[in-house]
């Protein structure tokens, strides 16, 4: 259903109770969401009660066709509040804003309902929209963090193509600006201010007054002579220089042009030296932390204990083999046999199972002995594979047929049919005994850590793999120090310019110039150097720098004009620009020649049908980002990857990974079930993942979302990336494993939020991709490989020296970053190992450099 109105926030300014002054609009509509079940639309907004200071407008609503009846609130007994008619006689249109309440003090109409946090009802045309009003704790300064970010993020993607385009890399300098475009910037200055020495001007004639003996007689000389008498002064023809003229218009329109340039060179510059240094300034904070001892998360030690303990009881594994067993439970039968079996390995050709078997407890097994009889089992259903486990006894109430025979070498066996089991629990066995002296090692370790202050020594392995993390932080380190020193030079050389090219812009206007596009055609640009250089400087300027499209220049200027007036939708900008951040400045995309135009397209409107388009050759990838594309299910999710790739096969393959922002804080979380409701909402309710085929992520701002973490890695306190389960509608046995999360993506925590995002997406795209069910296939990725910390695919395959004989080792020849392609011993499922800080698998508590397993999370 589509909405009959419009929701916007308003500036309203007024002359009195009854008179409007001016309306000024937020940039784009508040989103509606239509509820199916309840029939009404959902109007999401924020209040701000810490943020002192900012003004952040007044809900309004506009009718978009005729109606007669007169839009209203419904208030707390029922009863109907109806709103203030608003016409803004600029655009003739007619908003309906609450305003019971005149604010004498700030000369302007208020409410109550949505300066307080809840939920309220508004009737308009007859539709019913429901404004869910949430209560955020941020600060003034926070949110206008979010802002400044957003804004530079927003110059340096479109302007500065040298962090994408790697063809001009050797010619372009980091901060975008050659050497050569430096000089000429400089001679153009020195060629301006030269002109403004010397100015070419024009004589005009003027009246003035002069001394009687002085005067050049005018008309009005004689009138004074006639009515004055003799005065001493009179008005005399005169002469002044006038500097209109054609040619300093033009210089003066060149000057404007180059000033507009030469900003956005220094605000390229500017923010890229912030960077760059917020990456010096993290990566030595990671250099600092390596060591040879480390911190143990005693209260995630604790976790694995008691899951470990329950591992470890009858009683548990039980309970949770009744749970697998429930829904291919067989009816009993009286005649059935009731049996104790030991389960082994599965066999070579993997069609049957190793197996013991015996009547009574008492009784001694009957099993396969190496050389003599071997006994074997199989399933006439395959779903009970998922009930034995091979070193378990089980005590099984079942239809249990044989058949037997002797081989060629004369060696008995005989295989068991096992069928309609009415009732199966464990008694034992060897899996058991090992579980419970796995747990006892895991206590003992604990209780001596617990002495030592959880503090423990790294081992030969251990420091070997940090001493190759830390080598890739040098590496980085070295790079990131060079290039911020390049691009903090190029910004203390070209910000005094751009003072000195105001100042003489300002001369000009004061000398009445107005600036024209027009080139005259006079010999002034012939004869004198410095306008001939002024000219000729500003075409080569154009030429040089790809920043002087007009109409993308006036779209980065309307962009400069948004507020905090909608915080909500700034993040989900904000948000949107980190993800193409990652993708072409951290892995390398490039995006097509009219990504510009699109991009400023979706920030300024609400464009469904707008998709941003990236491809990597070397990788063999293409990649579209769509902005709150609309789902095959009917769904408006925020942002949709869609990748198809080429596998080194040669087979195409495709995948599709969603992200929802959200800004929340804490407090908002939790009256949504934290980040698990609100998880779930996204991923099985609104079927973001289109019957969990997708990925699904939640972006939020909130830093203390995660209230018990479950990987000791740092980015466990703030993100959760589906390593491990968390929460209590996760599967016992989980099969989507990455497949949903959430990542703090805060620009309050400098020096980490875009490290989130690289994380995430790094993880969809090497891990997310494929099938990591290996079922004995080889560890290494069936992609195209790339390194997840810098996003190179120059890498070198490193000849392994380890028993697992599947796994593939890779060094990036350009961060020297390691990655490791193993595999879980457990369950084969694929393991990736990326060194502690770009790990998005958990790793052990007890063994820091050791990965958990996602899918088994195997504590034995």
């Amino acid at each position: 259903m589509k909405p009959k109105f419009e929701v916007k926030y308003l500036d309203v300014k007024w002359y009195d109770k009854n008179t409007v002054l001016s309306v000024e609009e937020s940039f784009v509509n508040l989103e509606l969401e239509f509820d199916e079940k309840l029939k009404h639309f959902d109007c999401f907004t924020v209040i701000y009660p810490k943020a002192e200071g900012i003004s952040h407008g007044q809900l309004a609503f506009r009718l978009l066709s005729d109606s007669k009846s007169i839009p209203s609130f419904e208030i707390a007994d029922g009863q109907r509040l109806e709103l203030k008619k608003i016409y803004d006689k600029d655009t003739s249109k007619t908003w309906w804003v609450e305003g019971d309440i005149w604010l004498k003090e700030s000369q302007r109409w208020a409410g109550k309902s949505h300066r307080t946090a809840g939920n309220i009802k508004a009737f308009l045309a007859g539709q019913i929209c429901k404004v869910i009003i949430s209560s955020s704790d941020f600060t003034s300064e926070q949110l206008n963090l979010y802002l400044s970010d957003f804004k530079s993020d927003l110059w340096e993607l479109i302007l500065d193509e040298s962090s994408y385009v790697t063809g001009k890399a050797k010619r372009i300098q980091e901060g975008g600006v050659s050497e050569e475009s430096i000089q000429l910037i400089t001679n153009l200055l020195s060629h301006a201010q030269n002109i403004l020495k010397t100015p070419k001007s024009e004589l005009r004639e003027i009246q003035t007054l002069k001394p009687r003996k002085m005067v050049k007689p005018v008309k009005r000389t004689f009138m004074e002579l006639a009515t004055k008498g003799d005065g001493k002064f009179l008005t005399s023809r005169a002469t002044e220089p006038s500097y209109n003229v054609p040619e300093n218009r033009y210089v003066l329109f060149a000057l404007l042009r180059i000033y507009k340039i030469l900003k956005q060179l220094v605000t390229i510059s500017g923010s890229k030296s912030n960077r760059f240094l917020s990456n010096v300034t993290k990566l030595n904070e990671r250099l600092s932390a390596f060591s040879d001892v480390r911190k143990i998360d005693k209260n995630l030690v604790k976790r694995d204990l008691e899951k470990l303990r329950f591992f470890c009881s009858l009683d548990y594994i039980n309970v949770q083999l009744e749970k697998k067993f429930a829904p291919i439970l067989c009816c009993s039968n009286a005649t059935q046999a009731i049996r104790y079996l030991k389960i082994g390995g599965a066999t070579r050709n993997g069609d049957s199972i190793f197996v013991g078997v015996k009547d009574q407890l008492t009784d001694s097994w009957i099993e396969g002995i190496p050389g003599g009889q071997s006994i074997f089992m199989k399933y006439a259903n395959e779903e009970y594979n998922q009930l034995f486990e091979a070193g378990l006894e089980y005590l099984v109430s079942s239809d249990l047929a044989f058949s037997d025979g002797y081989t060629n070498q004369g060696t008995y066996w005989r295989t068991y049919y096992l069928s309609n089991v009415s009732n199966i629990k464990v008694v034992g066995g060897i899996e058991l005994f090992r579980r419970r002296q796995k747990f006892n090692d895991q206590r003992n370790k604990a209780l001596e850590l617990n002495k030592l202050h959880w503090i423990t020594k790294l081992n030969n392995a251990e420091l070997a793999e940090q001493g190759r993390e830390k080598l890739s932080v040098q590496t980085q380190l070295a790079f990131y120090q060079t290039n911020q020193i390049k691009v903090q030079r190029v910004y203390e050389q070209l910000s005094p310019k751009l003072v000195k090219f105001k100042s003489l812009i300002d001369q000009l206007l004061k000398m009445r110039v107005k600036p024209s596009s027009t080139f005259p055609n006079s010999m002034t640009f012939v004869q004198n150097p410095d306008y001939q250089a002024v000219h000729s400087g500003y075409k080569k300027l154009r030429e040089m720098t790809n920043i002087t499209d007009e109409d993308l220049l006036l779209s980065l200027e309307k962009v400069e004009e948004i507020g905090l007036i909608n915080m909500p939708l700034l993040y989900e900008r904000w948000c949107l620009l980190q993800i193409i951040k990652v993708l072409v400045q951290n892995y390398h995309y490039q995006p097509t020649d009219d990504w510009k135009r699109k991009l400023l397209k979706i920030i300024s409107t609400r464009q469904h049908s707008e998709s941003l388009c990236f491809s990597n050759e070397a990788l063999k990838r293409d990649i579209k980002l769509r902005y709150e594309p609309v789902l095959d299910n009917g769904r408006t999710p925020d942002f949709v990857i869609d990748v198809s790739f080429e596998c080194k096969d040669g087979n195409r393959s495709s995948k599709r990974f969603v992200m929802d922002a959200k800004f929340y804080s804490v407090g908002i979380l939790k009256s949504h079930g934290g980040i698990s409701g609100v998880i779930k909402h996204l991923y099985q309710e609104k079927n973001y993942s289109e019957d969990e085929t997708n990925a699904v992520f939640m972006l939020h701002p909130a830093q203390n979302a995660i209230i018990e973490k479950v990987s000791p890695q740092t980015w466990g306190e703030y993100s959760y990336l589906g390593e491990l389960a968390m929460f209590d509608w996760d599967e016992l046995t989980r099969i989507r494993y990455h497949q949903y999360g959430a990542i703090c993506a805060n620009p309050v925590l400098r020096l980490r939020y875009l490290d989130e995002f690289q994380r995430m997406i790094g993880m969809f795209l090497q891990y997310g991709i494929e099938d990591n069910n290996l079922n004995g296939l080889p560890d290494d990725v069936e992609s195209m490989n790339f390194c997840i910390a810098c996003g190179s695919h120059e890498l070198t395959k490193i000849e392994t020296h380890t028993g697992n004989q599947k796994s593939s080792w890779y060094e990036c020849n350009i961060c020297k970053h390691f990655t490791v392609y193993n595999h879980c011993y457990s369950c084969d499922t694929r393991l990736v190992k990326n060194g502690e800080y770009w790990s998005y698998h958990s790793q052990m508590p007890l063994q820091p450099l050791n990965i958990k397993c996602p899918a088994c999370e195997s504590l034995l």
